[in-house]
């Protein structure tokens, strides 16, 4: 398989690297425009010798996928450019670019002829770096070979879930804000540590292998969360005192409240 990586930044580098990790396309076959020096020296470090150019027309020339992986602001200006040169019998586009949908993207890539590629939406979060992405991924117009091919790139690099365009705003909030809204939440109980004399390391290391204890306790158990505080309370206990005074300063509405915001 070629690959074509429109936008060498952080997204596009984490996705580039990590299929040439997994062995999806050798480095040989992955075209990255507009590389970052710290893609360049992540590269260098695994003695993958990636394809680098400035120019995204000769980056996408005999790709099979081409991914758009470029600020919102400049996607369409990199989508119109390079489809003139597209090739819609084989070649397939995929934009990592969040609120485009596949109405803009067929604007974008019609060529000559009204034709346009297979599209795919892609959205990842920012653990794709780490392999630990959720990534949602829509498509339009694509064959069976196109969908798995894109899966296939995506599923070393975290868990992918198959979804309706309609549904990308929703999972978007949940995931790609919602790795935030749970960054937030350590942020708060690494400073109520120190708050109740932790000092600042020890605070945030116990947070996060507290957070990591939690989510193997849902993974091997295959439970709800509540199953799990369930086995945490009793009736009268500091931890039930705990919990209800953070839902009496508005914790559950609090986050429901901001998924629905960037929804």
């Amino acid at each position: 398989m070629k690959i074509a990586v429109l936008g060498g930044g952080n997204m596009g580098g984490a996705i580039a690297a990590g299929a040439i990790a997994a062995k999806i396309a050798e480095a040989k076959d992955v075209t990255i425009s507009h590389a970052r020096p710290a893609l360049l020296e992540r590269l260098e470090k695994t003695g993958a010798e990636a394809n680098i150019t400035s120019d995204n027309k000769e980056a996408v020339n005999g790709a099979d996928l081409i991914l758009i992986a470029v600020k919102p602001w400049l996607a369409e200006g990199v989508a119109r450019e390079i489809a003139p040169v597209i090739d819609p019998s084989y070649q397939a586009v995929a934009s990592v670019v969040a609120g485009v949908d596949f109405k803009t993207l067929q604007e974008w890539l019609t060529i000559p002829g009204g034709k346009t590629p297979a599209l795919f939406r892609v959205i990842p979060n920012t653990a794709v770096s780490l392999g630990q992405s959720a990534t949602f991924i829509c498509s339009h117009n694509a064959s069976r070979q196109q969908n798995e091919m894109t899966l296939s790139v995506f599923r070393p690099l975290g868990k992918v879930f198959e979804v309706e365009e309609k549904d990308m705003t929703a999972v978007t909030a949940l995931a790609s804000c919602g790795i935030a809204y749970i960054l937030k939440y350590i942020d708060a109980s690494f400073k109520g540590g120190q708050e109740i004399g932790i000092d600042a390391k020890q605070s945030l290391e116990i947070v996060i292998q507290t957070v990591k204890g939690a989510l193997a306790l849902l993974e091997a158990n295959g439970s709800l969360p509540q199953e799990e505080i369930d086995k945490v309370t009793t009736p009268g206990g500091i931890t039930l005192k705990g919990l209800a005074e953070m839902e009496r300063c508005g914790f559950s509405d609090a986050v429901i409240s901001g998924l629905k915001a960037s929804k």
